[in-house]
């Protein structure tokens, strides 16, 4: 079975061929005259060619890497423990995420826990921004109405300057 390594790893090396090939027949493009500039030619569009299958493959194999880190999740939950201010409001993130246990030799789903956004797992925050943006607390989302990832850019850019305007975008 060729895996998406395979893949990039071979790429790279005909990439890697195609540059010293195409290096070579450059050099011989003023003995040789058109025959050289047509290989020369030839050689830059698979160059261009293989470039672009290397890029496509190593963003396959970021979407999948990401896919199968979102899988081990189930649920998420925000609790909003409301203060005067958004600044002082507390947030409690559950969440069900596959875990190893040792005993069932197996990874399980397990509830997890943390105090603020700050604390919780990255994977946790993009399970939550991008495959449950409905649990994300109304008072952030009104920061920027339809836009998950915005809302928390505004809302932690926020709670650094310790104050929240009220121009949204």
């Amino acid at each position: 079975m060729t895996t998406n390594k395979d893949t990039l790893a071979a790429i790279a090396i005909e990439i890697e061929t195609l540059s010293a090939e195409l290096l070579k027949v450059n050099n011989y493009i003023d003995i040789l005259g058109k025959p050289a500039m047509d290989k020369a030619n030839e050689l830059d569009r698979a160059l261009k060619d293989a470039k672009d299958r290397f890029a496509t493959a190593l963003a396959d194999e970021q979407v999948e890497a990401r896919s199968q880190r979102l899988a081990r999740f189930s649920d998420i939950r925000v609790e909003v423990k409301a203060g005067d201010n958004l600044n002082v409001t507390g947030f409690l993130i559950k969440y069900v995420r596959d875990t190893w246990d040792i005993t069932a030799n197996a990874s399980i789903p397990k509830e997890h826990e943390c105090n603020g956004f700050s604390a919780l797992d990255d994977d946790a925050f993009d399970y939550l921004v991008t495959v449950k943006p409905q649990s994300i607390p109304a008072c952030i989302m009104a920061l920027a109405p339809g836009k998950p990832r915005e809302a928390f850019t505004l809302y932690l850019q926020g709670k650094q300057r310790g104050y929240f305007t009220n121009a949204v975008n």
